[in-house]
């Protein structure tokens, strides 16, 4: 193998090879030859013929092609219609653009040309309809209306004049771009939409663009001068209406994908709310009270709060159940549940802990939970009495108060069970 200075040197020899030649011939020669010489070798550029209505059907037949790359990740039946739209739009003017010796072979071309030029218009009017989400069209008046203006402009240049031909053509067309106009304008005021807004001043001043047109048709003497100016501003704003479909799918992905993330984040909250609360209460459950014991304690050690414990539990729970039923026993459990949560306040929590037994963690002193826990047994015996349930059917609660030192709430929740327990020995009828 080559040593790594030899390779060098052989890299610079070609290097010279190559660069020796053009730099001597630049060296010998004086920044006016340079000049002269290069101008001089630059061909003349030949002379192409530019033929408007073909410039066009090309551009719309690239519509087209970019409008159906969209659609593979867009399928929406509002881009099927643009894209059929652009492809009779390419039709037309290519009819458009070639002459006929035969006369009434060139007619019959001329009739179809405006009859696809009116039936582009009409899809543009109908795609609003689809983009909006609604109700599916009844085809029956768009089909006849179809149906008319093709015998119309199929039979109409065999008998009437081109120039009345191409005006209807022209005029049919101003009105259903004008139409679309106005329903682009309804939309993007509706919802925003900066491609509805585009397509709706596009559409308009093709509006105007294609009743000029249609007034020239019946000028000889102004055709020869305004024909080309129309045709190039058509195309112009025909750029601007492809902008503007494209920007509209675009948009309409971008809200999809917008209101999607919407519901996944509520589908998420929804099922964030159920894996934390108890079905049958709505109070929170012990997975809940698992993961906020330990930041609960840090926050009220963080701002100096004392954070109790209160455990309740409803006497003779059992004979209840075995006495009324299961769905009394129901009933009641959800009332109790109902009443905690408004007897608290919003930072503090209502779990509960399983079967008839309820835990509340309350940011308040043992004095302050021992009135709150008496002012629950007295809204129970309310409850109570207006369902009708036994005089024994009752309350037992414990009170435990967090300790400052405490890692976590398991100490402070078996004292007050404990608690509670001995208020319920206190409750039991002798």
């Amino acid at each position: 193998m080559m040593n790594s200075p030899w390779r060098r040197v052989l890299w610079l020899l070609a290097a010279l090879f190559v660069c020796a030649p053009a730099v001597a011939a630049l060296a010998l020669q004086t920044p006016a030859e340079l000049l002269s010489g290069a101008l001089r070798s630059i061909p003349a550029p030949p002379s192409v013929e530019i033929r408007p209505r073909l410039f066009i059907a090309y551009g719309a037949l690239i519509a087209t092609c970019t409008l159906g790359i969209l659609y593979l990740y867009r399928g929406r039946a509002f881009v099927v219609y643009w894209i059929v739209s652009w492809s009779m739009l390419a039709a037309s003017y290519t009819l458009n653009a070639r002459g006929y010796v035969d006369v009434r072979l060139g007619s019959a071309m001329i009739g179809i040309s405006q009859l696809l030029t009116v039936w582009s218009a009409a899809l543009l009017l109908l795609s609003v309809d689809e983009f909006s989400k609604k109700t599916p069209h009844r085809w029956d008046i768009p089909v006849q209306a179809g149906a008319a203006s093709a015998i119309w402009f199929l039979a109409a240049p065999f008998a009437l004049p081109l120039s009345t031909v191409f005006y209807t053509g022209l005029a049919g067309t101003a009105v259903l771009k004008g139409w679309a106009s106005v329903r682009f304008a309804r939309l993007a005021k509706k919802t925003p939409i900066i491609g509805a807004f585009m397509m709706s001043a596009a559409l308009g001043v093709m509006c105007v663009l294609d009743a000029a047109g249609a007034i020239v048709t019946y000028r000889l003497d102004w055709a020869a001068t305004y024909t080309n100016p129309l045709l190039a501003f058509n195309t112009v704003t025909s750029i601007f209406i492809a902008l503007g479909m494209h920007l509209l799918v675009f948009e309409d992905m971008t809200d999809e994908i917008r209101r999607t993330n919407l519901a996944l984040f509520a589908a998420n909250e929804q099922i964030k709310q159920m894996a934390i609360t108890d079905p049958l209460t709505g109070c929170y459950n012990r997975r809940f009270f698992d993961e906020i014991g330990r930041r609960e304690i840090e926050r009220h050690r963080r701002y100096d709060k004392p954070l109790t414990v209160m455990f309740v539990d409803v006497n003779r729970f059992k004979h209840l159940n075995d006495r009324f039923g299961h769905d009394t026993g129901d009933h009641v459990l959800r009332t109790l549940g109902a009443m905690l949560r408004r007897q608290v306040r919003g930072s503090d929590y209502v779990i509960r802990w399983g079967g008839d037994e309820f835990l509340l963690l309350l940011t308040c002193t043992t004095a302050e939970a021992e009135a709150k826990a008496q002012e629950l047994k007295e809204a129970f015996g309310l409850e109570r009495r207006a369902a009708d349930l036994p005089a024994d059917t009752g309350l037992s609660i414990g009170i435990a108060e967090v300790e400052s030192t405490s890692e976590t709430l398991v100490n402070a929740v078996r004292l007050a069970d404990t608690q509670m327990y001995r208020d319920k020995l206190l409750e039991r009828p002798m």
